[in-house]
């Protein structure tokens, strides 16, 4: 059955059947390829095709941090607030916090002291 000739019903089917497999299947599959993680979530074989649910990112930069977020880990470990940071790096509050987001999560901290303890630790201030 080819995607245009799909119904609404076996459309809803395909993608419960999709996200069962999705939800039941423990192992996921990375691979790298030229830049970029490609994270398989499930494979399904379907009337002889192979189809497969997969999220797609960026790989992650070397070192662990992007140019700007080392800038501005590097004024947090200065003692410099948000707004000083924002003012300094010609960018918004809003922007600043979003890098420090992504870092705590990539780093797995939840406070500027403790961000700055494990980037120091691993040599990246």
């Amino acid at each position: 059955m080819t995607a245009r000739r799909m119904r609404g019903a076996d459309v809803a089917s395909l993608l419960r059947s999709v996200v069962g497999e999705a939800a039941g299947s423990a192992a996921v599959r990375v691979r790298v390829d030229g830049g970029r993680l490609e994270e398989v979530l499930c494979e399904i074989d379907l009337d002889g095709a192979r189809y497969t649910l997969s999220r797609v990112r960026a790989a992650p930069p070397a070192g662990g941090l992007s140019p700007r977020e080392r800038e501005i880990a590097a004024l947090v470990a200065q003692g410099l607030p948000t707004k000083a940071i924002a003012a300094a790096l010609c960018i918004s509050g809003w922007t600043v916090c979003t890098h420090l987001r992504r870092i705590y999560a990539r780093w797995g901290v939840g406070s500027r002291a403790a961000m700055v303890a494990k980037l120091l630790e691993r040599g990246l201030l």
